[in-house]
């Protein structure tokens, strides 16, 4: 369901107009490396950073969607906690996320 979310998030920000680029090129936005996954935003003038954290179990490194804990966007300092895809929480908090980037 990580994926899922992922997805969710990419539209999201797609119909708000933002371009999505992996760190490693755009057809790589699910790629981990050492327990992070980095998205690059532009739209317009307007640039953002996603840092998507993963934290294993023990808190050991992991490569695995399903460890995902939260993004943080850099430099508007947001931070979206990946709650169930069902919850309320994160029926709220997604489209808080993606209007508090504009």
């Amino acid at each position: 369901m990580t994926r899922a979310r992922l997805t969710e998030l990419r539209d999201a920000l797609e119909r708000e107009g933002w371009r999505i680029e992996g760190e490693f090129g755009a057809d790589e936005l699910f790629y981990v490396e050492r327990d992070r996954i980095v998205w690059q935003l532009s739209r317009g003038d307007a640039r953002e950073r996603l840092d998507f954290v993963l934290f294993a179990a023990l808190g050991g490194p992991t490569e695995r969607l399903a460890d995902l804990a939260h993004v943080d966007a850099q430099p508007s300092g947001q931070r979206l906690y990946f709650d169930k895809i069902r919850s309320a929480q994160w029926r709220e908090n997604l489209p808080a996320f993606v209007r508090a980037l504009g």
